[in-house]
């Protein structure tokens, strides 16, 4: 299991636990790869994603992440309209490399 999984394995538990509780700030990404003894920060920001996408976490750029309940709910996502945006995405990219080759 990649690393990232297992710090977001072991950060739930601790959330589930109530060592961290909903309201409190989650210690900074520093703190988190020095207890997890993790060299790189995109480790942790995975690890947090993943708390993200179980509506455990939000992350607010330049202050931290913050617990907002003890128990997972997924996020819903809308798979039309995020199939909407990848195939913006791919036809803008198309056109960029099919007008580059004119």
């Amino acid at each position: 299991m990649a690393r990232y999984r297992d710090i977001a394995e072991d950060l739930r538990r601790r959330i589930g636990a109530g060592e961290f509780s909903p309201g409190q700030q989650l210690p900074s990404i520093a703190a988190l790869q020095e207890h997890y003894d993790v060299p790189g920060l995109n480790t942790i920001r995975q690890a947090q994603q993943l708390l993200v996408e179980d509506g455990l976490v939000e992350t607010r750029q330049g202050v931290g992440a913050f617990v907002l309940r003890n128990d997972p709910q997924p996020r819903t996502v809308d798979v039309a309209a995020e199939l909407r945006t990848a195939r913006a995405a791919i036809d803008r990219a198309l056109a960029a490399a099919l007008g580059s080759q004119s």
